[in-house]
């Protein structure tokens, strides 16, 4: 998965859903100031298990 799509999806949810990138860091286990900065798109260096982590939650939620 290209991490601009996951990125995309992370930026949707949290526009829609009103869910915080805190609530998602501590429900897969993320450092969130490292999902704050892939969600900025200030780092594309995340983990292929944090990658897998965060689509695995996108995905359970629908997005």
């Amino acid at each position: 998965m290209k991490q601009e799509t996951l990125r995309a999806r992370l930026k949707n949810i949290i526009k829609v859903e009103g869910i915080s990138q805190k609530h998602i860091a501590n429900q897969i286990n993320i450092n969130e100031s490292l999902l704050s900065r892939f969600k900025n798109g200030r780092t594309d260096l995340l983990y292929r298990c944090d990658i897998e982590a965060l689509d695995n939650y996108l995905t359970s939620k629908g997005y």
